[in-house]
C-alpha cells in the first residue's frame, strides 16, 4: 500500500513538489510554530524561512525539477523567492494577528497561498533547464 502511494507520488512535478513540500512543510512549520510560542513573529518567520531555504533548495532543485547541477544563479533566484515568501508570510501573519486571529492559526492560513506562489516561480523562473 505504501509502495503504491510512493510510486503514485513519484510521477509528475506537481506530485513530487507536494511530496517533498510536505516533508519541507513539516520541518519548517514545526520550527515556525515552536518559535512563535517563545519569540516575536518577525524572528520566528525569518528562522523558519532560512530552514525552508536550506531544505527546499536541494529538494526542489534536485528531486522535483531534476536539475543535474544547482548553480549560484538558481541559488540567488531561490533566495529572492524565499525573501519574497518570508515578507508575505510575516505580513500575512502580522495582519491576521492584529485583527484577532491567533498567530499560529494565521500561519496555517497562509500556507496554500505561499505554496502556490513558490511552485509557480520555481517552475517558471528558478529551476529552468538550459536548452
Amino acid at each position: 500500500m505504501v509502495f503504491q502511494y510512493l510510486k503514485f507520488l513519484s510521477k509528475g512535478r506537481k506530485r513530487l513538489f507536494l511530496f517533498y513540500g510536505i516533508t519541507n512543510f513539516l520541518i519548517t512549520n514545526s520550527v515556525l510554530h515552536l518559535l512563535l510560542l517563545v519569540i516575536p513573529i518577525f524572528v520566528a518567520t525569518i528562522v523558519s524561512q532560512i530552514t525552508n531555504l536550506i531544505i527546499g533548495f536541494y529538494l526542489y532543485g534536485k528531486k522535483v525539477f531534476r536539475m543535474s547541477n544547482l548553480t549560484y544563479k538558481e541559488l540567488r533566484k531561490y533566495i529572492l523567492l524565499a525573501t519574497f515568501n518570508w515578507i508575505l508570510n510575516y505580513l500575512s501573519i502580522r495582519f491576521m494577528y492584529e485583527n484577532g486571529i491567533h498567530k499560529n492559526l494565521a500561519a496555517i492560513f497562509t500556507i496554500p497561498f505561499l505554496v502556490f506562489i513558490s511552485y509557480f516561480f520555481q517552475k517558471k523562473y528558478i529551476f529552468i533547464k538550459s536548452v
